[in-house]
């Protein structure tokens, strides 16, 4: 007696069925049409404040930066700097160097290139600054050294009770001073600056303009850390103590 053969399998509901859910899970991995389609693009928002301050005369810059994908594919966030502009005409770019995470995370982490994918943010305090030239890093690296020598051998000559705080030489003390002095670059006025993330592909690179102001106040403020600099605070111990500035981020564009 002859076989009947089997029905055809686009005959069987059950592969239909099998055909649509597995459809319906590999269009739902997939962004709808408009979103792939849109270009690269990201945007860049700063928080209304920033934090001024310095090392030896070399400006750093403390910002709330956040970078948002609003595009329609990943983007790889290359570098972040900041380029000030005194109202002098005195120019200093400072490339992103370390950030710490805005959701409390402890520590800080080396800014390093990263891949923003599709509708992610990133939000962090970025610290931006210039490395000193080899010939200031040697210098400030020899007057460090000298300072921190000449106050370890004092707390080893007190008293295992003392607690009062120990002063350098002045001999020690004045080439710091003379270093910052040669090297300050924060003054009173209006600065302009320009916050750069430079991305790839390269339409997606943003650029956020915007000025703010240092009064004689604040100037006079970060000055003042120089004084503590006998103690080896702001030199090669952190300094709790010091007075920090927040000039208000003006004309965001």
């Amino acid at each position: 007696m002859p076989t009947t053969p089997p029905p055809p399998i686009y005959l069987d509901w059950t592969f239909w069925a099998f055909v649509v859910a597995a459809l319906a899970l590999i269009l739902s991995q997939i962004p709808p049409l408009p979103v792939l389609f849109r270009r690269a693009a990201v945007t860049l928002q700063p928080y209304d404040r920033l934090n001024a301050t310095h090392y030896l005369g070399n400006p750093n810059v403390n910002l709330h930066v956040q970078l948002i994908n609003t595009g329609g594919r990943a983007v790889r966030v290359s570098s972040l700097a900041l380029e000030l502009t005194r109202d002098d005409g005195r120019k200093m770019t400072m490339p992103a160097q370390t950030f710490s995470r805005a959701d409390g995370t402890a520590g800080s982490f080396i800014f390093t290139p990263f891949t923003l994918e599709l509708g992610r943010e990133w939000v962090n305090f970025v610290s931006f600054y210039a490395v000193f030239n080899t010939a200031d890093e040697r210098e400030s690296k020899r007057l460090t050294k000298d300072l921190r020598t000449d106050i370890d051998a004092k707390l080893l000559a007190q008293p295992p009770d003392a607690n009062a705080l120990v002063e350098a030489d002045p001999a020690r003390v004045a080439p710091l001073q003379a270093f910052f002095d040669a090297r300050e670059f924060w003054a009173p006025g209006e600065y302009t600056a320009r916050l750069m993330a430079t991305c790839k592909p390269a339409r997606a690179s943003v650029v956020r303009n915007f000025r703010f102001t240092l009064f004689e106040s604040d100037v006079q403020d970060l000055r003042e850390r120089t004084g503590r600099y006998r103690y080896g605070f702001g030199v090669y111990l952190t300094d709790n103590k010091v007075t920090e500035v927040y000039p208000r981020i003006q004309g965001l564009a």
